[in-house]
């Protein structure tokens, strides 16, 4: 049923429906109890629809509440944002909110970030937003966006790659992990443009379950324009994921070392996205329209760098009435957590208003998913 949906994109037909037992997974009122930022990472088995029934599931968050809620929906005192945290599905468990283990620092009776920078050009006061990450032998490698609050709201200063041992995944405490700087990000790149990738990534080798297989791994990115976000892609053999010198950067018509070669493949993306192989060889993008459109949108094309298709919405998301100013964002597709039901797809919620609107409405700052299939 998937397999043909997928098929079948892009298409008319399709329709997305909210899937209340994921969301129900991340509506919490104890320890964990909101983050944006979902990605999750298929532990074994590569990102094969319907893997979660075999295989455990890590997934990563960015900012992070933890503290408790009130029957009401009010935040409590005590409650605490942390740049970031982790969680655990065993394998079987599916939406099950009872068996999914959350992570983050709660070393000396405090809670903290599960990764804080501390790469050579690391400054005081500079923080990590987890992207999307890959495992490969006994570790989980994810990208973290090294970010600070000046000049504020919010400033990228380096794509690190964070490498931790699996066997570390002890709740209650962080894992151990390595981090190094990496070159995925170019603070100009001309015409008041960055560079930054890791906000998505495509596992197009035999090891995954790719339909077409070619032995890459491929890394999305952006080029973020002035109000405008377009999507770039790099590649580099599976093999050598974690070597820099062995990435190529997608320049138009073929794969160039320079980073600042790199070539817009689409526009009006978001930051946060997926790419899916696709049962009939061409590749599927998920994302959300304008970043922050509202509007969760497809794209396809024959191979991992494109051409890409014209977008196609396939879901409004609505907008509550309380608080105002809330919006939706960083939409991205989990092939491996999809089963014959479709195709799940998550998104983040957001408020343009007072930040202490977050401790108001509780319900605000948690991921919500959606499946997709036909009508």
């Amino acid at each position: 049923m998937l397999g043909l949906l997928l098929s079948l994109i892009p298409q008319s037909g399709l329709i997305a429906a909210p899937d209340p037992e994921w969301t129900a997974v991340f509506d919490r009122n104890t320890g964990w109890t909101g983050a944006d930022g979902i990605y999750s990472i298929p532990l074994t088995g590569g990102d094969r629809v319907g893997g979660w029934r075999e295989h455990a599931t890590a997934f990563v968050f960015s900012d992070t509440f933890i503290g408790d809620v009130s029957p009401g929906g009010q935040r409590q005192p005590g409650t605490v944002l942390i740049n970031n945290s982790l969680a655990v599905q065993p394998p079987g468990a599916g939406p099950d909110p009872q068996r999914i283990r959350f992570l983050w620092d709660r070393r000396g009776g405090s809670d903290g970030a599960a990764f804080v920078p501390n790469t050579p050009n690391t400054l005081p006061g500079q923080f990590y937003w987890l992207k999307d990450g890959i495992r490969l032998g006994d570790q989980l490698h994810v990208f973290a966006a090294r970010f600070s609050l000046d000049p504020p709201p919010f400033t990228r200063h380096g794509i690190s790659l964070v490498s931790m041992d699996l066997d570390s995944f002890v709740p209650g405490t962080s894992p151990t992990v390595h981090q190094v700087e990496s070159p995925l990000f170019a603070e100009d790149a001309g015409n008041g443009s960055q560079i930054a990738y890791g906000g998505a990534i495509l596992d197009n080798s035999v090891e995954s379950g790719a339909f077409a297989p070619d032995g890459y791994v491929y890394v999305y990115g952006i080029r973020e324009d002035p109000l405008s976000k377009k999507c770039l892609v790099a590649r580099v053999p599976r093999q050598d994921f974690t070597d820099f010198n062995e990435y190529r950067y997608f320049d138009g018509s073929g794969w160039s070392t320079d980073i600042l070669d790199s070539e817009p493949l689409c526009g009006r993306v978001s930051t946060e996205m997926s790419v899916t192989p696709m049962p009939d060889g061409r590749y599927l993008m998920v994302f959300m329209l304008d970043t922050i459109g509202g509007q969760i949108a497809l794209r396809t094309a024959p191979q991992p760098w494109g051409p890409w298709s014209p977008y196609e919405v396939v879901y409004d998301i609505p907008i509550p009435a309380a608080p105002s100013g809330v919006y939706s964002y960083h939409a991205k597709a989990h092939p491996h957590l999809s089963d014959e039901r479709g195709l799940l797809v998550s998104f983040n919620v957001n408020t343009f208003g007072s930040f202490w609107d977050h401790f108001q409405y509780a319900d605000i700052y948690r991921p919500r998913f959606v499946r997709i299939r036909p009508q």
